[in-house]
């Protein structure tokens, strides 16, 4: 079915996700006219959130973005964004764009020359260019390079852009030769001249209902006192995924006995698992931003994510929060799928800050 393509500046997202990075840009005043993404939950979720993005579900290698953009009219697209799996990345021999172990990275360069953006966004891990002794990160600029684009690499922190987290990214941006050149967003939050303190983990859940195990709410129960609270809630009336897993008797007597900004160091012999890091069944810190949000953030045993002050891990809808979707955002599938479908996605505030500086060069051109 074909949709219409609203005015202004457009993008194309690859490895979309849940749809944070989409989130982002569009709250920039970009709009996703084609968003690409395999996992079929993920893709239900963008669908749904998304009406206005032609979502493809589908293997990347299958799809023809030259083709897809001509459907809607398009020769050619302002932004394309994406973050590619790099694991297995091949670093023996010449390049090999079949080589299954590379062949999304390939794919991702393939869709530049297809769309020949103005501007693209490629996100990674924090660790990007360290990967396979650089070569990843030396290989992507020089194929981009190749392709007519010029880059800039930075590590960003979600925290510093007014995330209630900690969680850093690798970025890189690019833009064609010809073109103005891109600049990252200055932080706005932390310590620095001009900053706000880093929003923190209570700010941005506080509101949110009490939970006993295996309890859902759908009613707000208070209205929200922080900026960021309102920020996410908007003009949304029903709480959304706000659920507290089911634990046996002797996870809840742990989650009980775990003290305040206490971890599995400080229980008892009798309770304490028989392995674990020093950070698994950790109550999360009130007055700090919340440790990077993994797709385990509803269980005990993972890295900190247990409620600061309840007997329980983070419910889905304070997961979604940290990450910082908004409360009327609606996440397809069951309960595992759509945490790691919050725990996998980008930062929608660092999305939207990273697209602001894009639409500024945008505006140039």
């Amino acid at each position: 079915m074909s949709k219409k393509v609203a005015s202004g500046f457009t993008a194309v997202e690859l490895f979309a996700g849940a749809g944070g990075l989409s989130i982002g840009l569009e709250k920039a005043g970009i709009n996703v006219v084609i968003a690409n993404e395999i996992m079929r939950d993920f893709a239900a979720t963008l669908a749904a959130n998304h009406p206005h993005t032609k979502v493809i579900n589908d293997d990347i290698h299958k799809i023809d973005f030259k083709a897809e953009l001509k459907r809607l009219g398009l020769e050619s697209v302002d932004v394309l964004s994406g973050g590619p799996p790099c694991q297995g990345f091949s670093t023996i021999g010449s390049k090999n764009r079949k080589d299954p172990r590379n062949s999304l990275f390939y794919e991702y360069l393939r869709a530049v020359s297809e769309t020949r953006p103005k501007y693209t966004i490629f996100e990674n891990v924090s660790g990007f260019k360290r990967m396979y002794g650089g070569f990843a990160y030396k290989t992507l600029l020089k194929e981009m390079d190749e392709l007519g684009y010029d880059t800039r690499c930075e590590i960003m922190n979600a925290a510093d852009y007014g995330a209630p987290q900690i969680r850093y990214r690798t970025i890189v941006l690019g833009w064609r030769k010809e073109l103005s050149p891109l600049s990252f967003p200055k932080p706005t939050h932390g310590n620095g001249p001009g900053r706000k303190p880093y929003v923190t983990l209570m700010e941005a859940i506080g509101d949110l209902p009490s939970l006993s195990t295996g309890e859902e709410k759908v009613a707000y129960d208070q209205e929200p006192a922080t900026d960021y609270q309102k920020r996410m809630r908007g003009s949304q009336k029903t709480l959304l995924e706000h659920n507290a897993s089911h634990y046996g008797e002797k996870m809840q007597e742990i989650l009980r006995t775990i003290p305040e900004g206490g971890s599995i160091k400080d229980l008892p012999q009798r309770l304490r698992p028989k392995s674990g890091y020093a950070n698994t069944y950790a109550r999360l810190l009130p007055n700090e931003p919340s440790p990077t949000i993994t797709r385990n953030f509803g269980t005990p045993s993972s890295s900190r994510c247990v409620h600061p002050f309840q007997p329980r891990a983070l419910s889905t809808r304070e997961g979604a929060r940290l990450q910082g979707f908004p409360d009327c955002y609606k996440f397809k599938g069951c309960k595992q799928s759509k945490n790691l479908q919050i725990g996998n996605a980008v930062p929608p505030i660092l999305g939207e800050a990273i697209a602001r500086a894009v639409k500024q060069a945008l505006a140039k051109c």
